[in-house]
């Protein structure tokens, strides 16, 4: 739930850890339910903005530009949308395949239910009213490639394992 005031503004910070990219892995864009339209992003000094409508409803859009599986870590207002706890690049996020995409309308109750995100003002927000005001408005996506580990690799491997007896192959 992204909370402002006339106009909603909603900080996109991508966060892509660990390792230096090209190019982006994953593509985000923010989508407004109500409306039914992708929002524009505005850049200033570095940062990308979204502005939404108050009262309305959105949803995250990732999408994998590679070809490779990706690990989206993905937070609203310093809430990750899946644990419910503050934010941390460490958490759970959802898996991509290779350009794969997710649509997230809300943070997960169950595996069946969600809580939708809206724009509202900020006493109103979740994160505001569960005591974690200072990063209300902020859309956090930390990307991860998955590490792939080479045939080679895992047959040098599986020949260092011992046998029965306690003695290893080489």
């Amino acid at each position: 739930m992204i909370r402002r005031s006339l106009p909603a503004i909603a900080l996109l910070a991508f966060l892509f850890p660990l390792v230096a990219f090209a190019r982006q892995p994953v593509e985000v864009s923010i989508f407004d339910r109500t409306a039914g339209r992708e929002l524009p992003v505005y850049r200033h000094a570095g940062e990308r903005y979204v502005a939404g409508e108050p009262g309305h409803e959105y949803e995250i859009r990732i999408r994998n530009q590679g070809g490779g599986r990706v690990l989206a870590v993905t937070s609203v207002d310093g809430v990750n949308v899946i644990t419910g706890r503050t934010a941390a690049p460490d958490q759970s996020g959802y898996v991509l395949d290779a350009y794969g995409i997710v649509e997230i309308d809300g943070w997960r109750k169950s595996l069946d239910e969600v809580a939708a995100f809206y724009f509202t003002s900020l006493p109103d927000s979740y994160a505001a009213r569960t005591g974690r005001p200072d990063n209300v408005g902020v859309i956090g996506v930390a990307a991860f490639r998955e590490r792939v580990r080479y045939r080679w690799m895992r047959e040098r491997e599986s020949a260092a394992v011992p046998d029965a007896a306690g003695t290893v192959a080489e």
